[in-house]
């Protein structure tokens, strides 16, 4: 599951808007970013070039250079970006169903961008390896979030709406490995897979309270979507 959720708040990046040379900077910056994510999700970290990046944000190498010193820094940036999209959809911290609700709404985000969950299925695994230069944040953020559902589910255990006699931190380990199992499945077959429909009937099992899918869409509707990185 894509996205690292933050203590307090949910996270806004609000900005008072660039202008001149800065705004055609952070255009630029944009559109390499958008470029290194596609790159990074076809190929991986390891096998991802700075020429090829460049050639897909329709800049000389030399420009690229200009804006990000190598490939870590690159990556650092793609990640950051993926972040901060995802982190506004996310409840605080012990907020019980609208914590789950939240985590809800990411997984949609992410299945409604396929190139974004094949990055993060690439990079996930290659970084397991201890020197990959997303190996600390990976660690961190899935730390982060059985922090965060852990926290959920013992807040909803509180309020008797929690059916299952596993322990909260267990729950949280068993459906982050649900999510990331459910969006690799669906990029081999999307059509059977339906990531959404699936999520949903698992949490009912243990959060019989849960509105329906049908509702949640709803919502989901009616509420922002933070912009494609």
């Amino acid at each position: 599951m894509e996205g690292e959720p933050q203590r307090g708040a949910p996270m806004t990046t609000g900005s008072t808007g660039a202008r001149g040379p800065y705004a055609k900077t952070a255009m630029v910056r944009q559109q390499i970013v958008a470029a290194a994510t596609e790159v990074f999700s076809e190929f991986g970290y390891r096998a991802t070039t700075m020429k090829e990046v460049a050639a897909r944000a329709g800049i000389s190498q030399r420009g690229l250079a200009h804006h990000f010193a190598g490939k870590a820094e690159l990556l650092g940036a793609v990640i950051e970006a993926r972040d901060e999209a995802s982190s506004r959809l996310m409840a605080p911290y012990g907020e019980g169903l609208e914590s789950i609700l939240s985590m809800f709404a990411v997984v949609s985000d992410n299945i409604r961008r396929p190139g974004l969950v094949e990055l993060y299925s690439v990079l996930t695994a290659e970084a397991a390896s201890a020197d990959h230069p997303a190996h600390d944040h990976y660690r961190k953020r899935y730390t982060g979030l059985r922090q965060y559902l852990s926290l959920a589910f013992e807040s909803l255990r509180e309020q008797g709406e929690l059916n299952s006699a596993m322990g909260s931190d267990a729950l949280a380990i068993g459906v982050i490995a649900v999510i990331d199992g459910l969006q690799l499945q669906w990029l081999y077959d999307k059509r059977t897979v339906d990531v959404e429909q699936t999520l949903h009937a698992f949490l009912t099992t243990i959060i019989p309270r849960l509105p329906a899918l049908s509702d949640i869409r709803r919502n989901r509707r009616s509420s922002p979507t933070p912009p494609a990185v």
